[in-house]
């Protein structure tokens, strides 16, 4: 199975992390459809909404409150998932879209 966000996990590929611990990773969309568009997923590949544990799905939302407290913009995003190829969901790795126009945001990476 090739996964781009395992690659991503990985190291194999690169990408501009926001955020990472030992369950979750939060990068940033290289095809942004907001000025903050940044994706939450879980390290370990669940394909979708159907097969992550619960407890995991919860630090997913949890981590997703938090990027919007560290950002102050906690009533100004959208929180978005694509479950399955005929709701939009094109990586078959399970993951929020994380998206938000609020202007004057300056998001600091993690050096990898």
């Amino acid at each position: 199975m090739k996964c781009i966000f395992c690659d991503i996990i990985e190291r194999k590929k690169p990408a501009q992390v926001y955020f990472e611990n030992d369950d979750l990773i939060v990068f940033a969309d290289i095809l942004p459809r907001a000025a903050i568009h940044l994706l939450i997923t879980p390290k370990a590949h669940y394909r979708n909404l159907n097969d992550i544990p619960d407890d995991l799905l919860i630090k997913l939302v949890q981590r997703a409150r938090i990027i919007a407290q560290e950002l102050s913009i906690e009533e100004n995003f959208r929180l978005i998932l694509n479950n399955g190829a005929s709701a939009g969901q094109i990586i078959e790795h399970i993951h929020f879209h994380f998206l938000s126009n609020a202007g004057g945001i300056n998001i600091k990476y993690m050096d990898r």
